[in-house]
């Protein structure tokens, strides 16, 4: 046997209790049978395949031998024989390098090196040769991520290595609506953000993504907040997994609160809206004292102390349903 050539990719999806591994240009043997990447255009195209026992599979490569010769009266000679004779012959003769032929020292010699080479056959004999396993590298992944917004992009086919991808724009089109919903507000097609006020319905047009939500009274996103709510991302599944939850967080929290300040939540009091409006009036003073060239970090991290207090009581309380 020889040794392994090259490591192999191999994917297992571990929800379906199947492994795929990429077949370089060649022939294999995997789980007893023979499978072959060796058609038009395989040379730099991995074939795909299904395999049970990723521990063994072997690559297998054919070559011929000369077992030995034989004449017209089917009399035999060993390989050796021949070469011994034919290396006799030879001493008659000199190579050129130039016409990359041989130059004879007579006629003689010439044909009985020719006759020679006409007598004699070759038998050839193919032998197989099964390699040690193969080492793989594993990559594990599931079919389904228990997030329809989260999909391996191995199994789309749209990806060269089997990471997941995150489509944010989708999920937060979905999200906001279940959203709305929760709220029990009405979805109405092309309604303006002014017949929304104090009215528990929310509109969008046919046109855009979320660019054009309307309900409280207003259009519900403005730029620097759409900037969130778009985006693909790729990573490993723990990763997009925390992205989506940190993106159902805020847009849960973000309209919750203007659904309770529009209507009004008992808990949206005017002592606490005049807490925060306090608090803002003092962040801005603690701004204003910055200098354009000279920043001063006392003053940014004050003014972020208190804008944590005030996000403290805004979600203690207003966010409270």
């Amino acid at each position: 046997m020889t040794a392994p050539a090259h490591v192999i990719k191999a994917t297992s999806i571990d929800d379906l209790g199947v492994i795929v591994v990429d077949l370089p240009y060649g022939t294999y043997l995997i789980d007893g049978e023979v499978v072959s990447n060796q058609g038009f255009g395989s040379y730099n195209n991995p074939r795909q395949v299904s395999v049970k026992n990723v521990d063994d599979i072997r690559i297998i490569t054919k070559s011929k031998i000369i077992t030995h010769y034989v004449d017209s009266k089917e009399n035999m000679i060993n390989p050796e024989q021949y070469e011994e004779d034919r290396q006799t012959l030879l001493k008659n003769a000199v190579w050129d390098e130039d016409s990359e032929e041989y130059n004879w020292n007579t006629l003689e010699d010439e044909f009985a090196y020719r006759k020679y080479m006409q007598q004699w056959k070759p038998v050839h004999k193919e032998l197989t040769e099964y390699s040690e396993p193969l080492l793989t590298d594993k990559t594990h992944i599931r079919k389904d991520t228990g997030n329809p917004y989260i999909v391996s992009g191995f199994m789309t086919g749209q990806a060269n290595t089997p990471l997941y991808s995150y489509s944010r724009t989708s999920a937060m089109t979905d999200m906001l609506k279940k959203k709305f919903e929760s709220l029990g507000m009405e979805f109405k097609e092309g309604v303006s953000y002014s017949a929304t006020e104090g009215k528990k319905v929310w509109s969008n047009s046919n046109h855009s993504h979320l660019e054009y939500v309307t309900a409280f009274g207003k259009y519900v996103f403005n730029k620097q907040v759409l900037s969130k709510m778009k985006g693909e991302f790729k990573g490993d599944l723990e990763y997009l997994t925390k992205i989506y939850e940190e993106d159902k967080k805020w847009l849960d929290e973000y309209i919750q609160t203007l659904y309770n300040l529009h209507f009004r939540n008992e808990k949206a009091s005017g002592v606490l809206l005049s807490e925060v409006s306090a608090a803002v009036k003092q962040c801005i003073t603690y701004v204003n004292t910055i200098e354009v060239k000279a920043k001063s970090e006392t003053s940014k991290r004050s003014a972020l102390n208190v804008l944590n207090k005030a996000l403290e009581l805004v979600n203690k309380e207003v966010l409270e349903k």
